[in-house]
């Protein structure tokens, strides 16, 4: 890894800043490189371009990949795995033994596919393939190197690493900046030890918190009487990840002395991850390790500029299993003008997912639209919910929703129905069940919001 900079300065790497004219040719640069690179080694890649009797030399700018390149989805990545019996879909562009650990996605929307990952020899980078970059952490992991930095992580601190399933061990790029991991998991005794070893150690970074793990930390409060602000005293910042934190979530920390530390990270369309920095205007793109494009849900037709629509990425940096032009169901706000953070880079808001979108009496609804009015009604603050979507075009809203204690379950039933048509416009019918169900129905780091039954 390269040398680090000055714990005083803001930005890890120069090309955070870079003018908008020399970052987008820089992009191209790698993406024509990536472009020749996936048709010759990726199966899949190949495939869907010959099919559409694309070849890389027909490609000579950015703008004719996102006009002529086909699109790529997670059923397309399944089919080639199940008709080739390729646990990599297709996507492997080097030697199984070259691979150093693999991840999954959740599985929140189907089963999960396979993520590779490779280290370097000695620096923690992953190494170039032919015509790729190689230069320090921007070859792969840099996007999140970066905005851990920007949340104010450095050499000799300790970090909060939460579980360790998804996207193999993220605590390493910790260890990549000179932080030393406090590893935890996702059991009942752990949100003890890590109160005890906030309290010992002061970390400044906490990843990743979920809505389970608050929960947890609400109750912990409420019995035991803990100062949850003396326990985060110290944090510079903590991540939200698998779902942003609810409006009532928010608050709580907010409570505990964490305005404005509060970080969402998502999905960059399962090439690497976006965070947003202080500015809290966005989750950063970075467009010197991969393509963001947004395109109609329904059509895949592109759009023009900024606005909403179902984020697509490219990856430049990646030659264990590139995505070119891959759709991942998220629908966002896409903006590429300058950030107050200084940063060149575009930036989007999650707004939800295209398969979590319900329409009802012709009006679409996402998770995001009743989330606030569910916390807003106390016994069910928590925020723990499930919209019922056996399709897409429903005939009523149903929503299954969980609550803390014992109350007169007639009496919650009509006010959290109240609170959601207050929001919506749109009365909803109320299925109430304990907190402990809703969180039992996923894993501990992402709880489905939408269920078949």
């Amino acid at each position: 890894m390269h040398e680090l900079p000055p714990n005083d300065q803001r930005y890890l790497e120069a090309v955070e800043t870079l003018p908008r004219a020399e970052l987008l040719q820089l992009q191209w640069q790698r993406l024509q490189a990536m472009i020749g690179y996936a048709y010759e080694h990726s199966a899949l890649v190949r495939h869907h371009w010959d099919q559409k009797g694309l070849r890389p030399s027909d490609i000579r700018s950015t703008a004719d990949f996102t006009q002529l390149a086909p699109l790529m989805d997670k059923d397309q990545m399944r089919d080639w795995r199940e008709l080739h019996d390729d646990p990599f879909c297709g996507l492997l562009c080097t030697d199984v033994a070259d691979i150093s650990f693999m991840g999954s996605s959740s599985g929140t929307t189907g089963d999960s596919t396979l993520f590779s990952y490779r280290w370097g020899s000695d620096d923690g980078n992953l190494p170039a393939g032919p015509g790729l970059p190689a230069d320090g952490p921007s070859a792969y992991w840099g996007g999140t190197l970066r905005d851990w930095w920007e949340i104010g992580v450095r050499p000799g601190d300790h970090g909060v690493y939460f579980g360790l399933r998804m996207r193999g061990p993220m605590f390493r790029l910790l260890q990549m900046i000179g932080v030393t991991p406090v590893m935890l998991g996702y059991g009942p005794d752990d949100l003890h030890q890590f109160i005890d070893l906030s309290r010992r150690f002061r970390p400044t970074v906490l990843y990743a918190m979920t809505a389970y793990l608050g929960v947890g930390l609400q109750e912990i409060e409420r019995t035991m009487g803990v100062d949850m602000r003396d326990v985060f005293a110290s944090y510079q910042g903590i991540l939200f990840a698998g779902e942003p934190v609810g409006p009532r979530l928010r608050q709580t920390f907010e409570r505990w002395g964490l305005a404005g530390k509060i970080y969402n990270q998502t999905s960059f369309g399962d090439i690497g991850h976006a965070h947003d920095c202080r500015e809290h205007e966005g989750c950063h793109v970075w467009e010197d390790i991969g393509v963001a494009e947004i395109v109609d849900p329904e059509s895949g037709a592109p759009i023009e500029g900024d606005g909403r629509g179902e984020l697509v990425v490219s990856s430049l940096v990646n030659p264990i299993d590139p995505l070119l032009r891959y759709r991942g169901g998220d629908i966002v706000d896409l903006q590429r003008g300058l950030c107050g953070c200084g940063r060149t880079h575009a930036r989007f808001t999650p707004v939800g997912r295209s398969g979590d979108e319900i329409v009802v009496d012709g009006r679409s609804i996402l998770p995001m639209d009743v989330w606030g009015a569910i916390e807003d009604v106390p016994e069910t603050s928590s925020g723990l919910f499930q919209i019922i979507r056996p399709r897409r075009v429903l005939d009523a809203l149903k929503i299954r929703v969980g609550y803390l204690g014992e109350p007169d379950l007639r009496s919650l039933e009509g006010r959290v129905a109240d609170s959601v048509e207050a929001a919506i416009g749109l009365r909803p019918a109320i299925e109430l069940v304990p907190n402990a169900v809703i969180m039992q129905s996923g894993s501990r780091h992402k709880i489905p919001r939408t269920v078949k039954q």
